[in-house]
């Protein structure tokens, strides 16, 4: 088939974009790859290996966490040396049970990948085929994450360790079922990795081969309507096609291209990120890191609780990619991108809300790692305002719909548009959700749906 691909900005990749500030490079969004799997079968399908194109590195540890009350373990899938920590930290007893979390973590995630992840439903009696009823019971998928996680462990900043993944998917874990923990899963079971050239470099390299065979890309195309086989473009003119797939946020496609009244939705949390070029050095940070308030439940609720509110002492995130890869900021400089969890446009986060969350981050970085705000070359900030303009994402979600349980699954919006049966749909907010692996997954199956529908011949 003849693929064009139209695209709004001035890159590909949407979320997983090349971000440049002072004289660092940083990964515009996504900055952790997990769930290998789906990568290397798209190189795969494609009779390439994705090591030949993609060199990618273990990040090990995979990162530091620190705690409010000072104290700090470095998360690895090393399973002897996560015990040993956790023996430290929390004692013995802990650590002991340790095995069985990540045992039990590790066949929910055999189970659901193949069974409820990589699959097209039609509707909810979709669910109904008794082996897919033995397995939600017998592992306790629609069990509550954060309280399922007290059955094996106990020390409060160990269930913190263990639930946080799902802060990932713009989820809380106290809203999350059990299935979720398969993100733990993906952390500890198999690792956290770092494709050279950072996490943009898998767009880029998707891109290079697909243009190798045949497809067009073309940048700073924005997209007006979609009728029919028809495409109108901001500018007047037409595309037509005998097949559309759009990769914008559903909630967007539905209501400003489709022109269609979009269903009423939940949304994930939004994400305020900084950019930052920093003069000196903070030996004490990993390329990855995670900070933790003194209260995780009111942090998190603070985001996802109504009415919505900016966290006090809010938990957030932060890489240094050239701890990996030096050559992604210039020699005494450290490329710090901060990550902090926030409410959506629902909230309306005022410039008062954003002195105070920057000023937060700050105090925080310079008690465990010897920050100092006066050594700032350049610095970008990126908030739920910015994700709604630029990127289209409804409410400024940053990780597009829920994935609360309501919306999962059979729940989550098709991949087939209701009205128009030209067009389909892949992305965060479709089938089966959010994050690189699962969007790849969604790509193959639209690609299913389509074959479905007679358009592979």
């Amino acid at each position: 088939m003849q693929v064009t691909v139209l695209e709004k900005t001035d890159q590909i990749g949407g979320r997983n974009r090349r971000v440049r500030v002072g004289e660092c490079d940083f990964d515009g969004g996504p900055t952790l790859l997990m769930m290998r799997e789906p990568f290397e079968r798209l190189f795969n399908d494609l009779g390439e290996r994705m090591e030949d194109h993609l060199p990618i590195t273990l990040c090990d540890p995979s990162y530091r966490v620190f705690y409010r009350d000072g104290t700090t373990l470095d998360g690895t899938p090393n399973v002897a040396q996560m015990v040993k920590q956790i023996e430290d930290l929390a004692g013995r007893r802990e650590a002991e049970r340790y095995g069985k979390l990540l045992g039990d973590l590790a066949e929910l995630y055999r189970v659901s990948v193949p069974q409820f992840v990589r699959r097209n439903y039609r509707s909810v009696l979709d669910l109904a085929r008794p082996r897919d009823i033995q397995a939600v019971f017998k592992h306790h998928m629609l069990s509550n994450l954060a309280r399922r996680m007290e059955k094996y462990v106990d020390d409060p900043r160990l269930r913190m360790l263990f639930t946080f993944q799902t802060m990932y998917l713009g989820l809380s874990p106290y809203d999350a079922p059990w299935v979720y923990g398969v993100l733990t899963y993906m952390e500890y079971g198999e690792g956290i990795w770092y494709p050279q050239g950072g996490l943009p470099r898998v767009s880029e390299v998707v891109a290079d081969l697909a243009t190798a065979r045949g497809a067009t890309i073309e940048l700073g195309q924005s997209v007006a309507s979609i009728e029919g086989n028809r495409v109108r473009m901001q500018d007047g003119t037409e595309r037509t096609a005998d097949l559309i797939i759009a990769n914008a946020d559903l909630p967007y496609v539905e209501r400003e291209l489709e022109k269609r009244p979009a269903k009423e939705r939940r949304t994930s949390c939004s994400a305020y990120l900084m950019y930052i070029d920093y003069q000196g050095a903070l030996p004490n940070l990993l390329h990855h890191n995670v900070f933790f308030g003194a209260d995780f439940r009111s942090n998190l609720d603070a985001i996802f609780q109504h009415p919505l509110r900016m966290p006090q002492d809010p938990a957030f995130y932060v890489a240094l990619s050239n701890r990996t890869q030096p050559d992604r900021a210039p020699a005494g400089h450290e490329n710090i991108f901060v990550l902090v969890p926030c409410p959506n446009l629902d909230y309306k986060m005022t410039a008062q809300d954003e002195q105070q969350m920057q000023s937060l981050v700050a105090e925080r970085l310079c008690e465990v790692a010897g920050f100092d705000p006066a050594n700032i070359q350049a610095q970008r900030t990126y908030g739920p305002q910015d994700w709604a303009g630029d990127l289209n994402l409804d409410k400024g979600a940053a990780f597009g719909l829920s994935h609360d349980f309501m919306q999962s699954v059979c729940f989550r919006p098709s991949n087939r548009s209701r009205s128009n049966p030209h067009l389909f749909y892949v992305g965060a907010s479709t089938t089966p959700g959010n994050g690189l692996p699962m969007v790849l997954i969604g790509a193959e199956l639209v690609e299913q749906r389509i074959g479905d529908a007679g358009y592979l011949g």
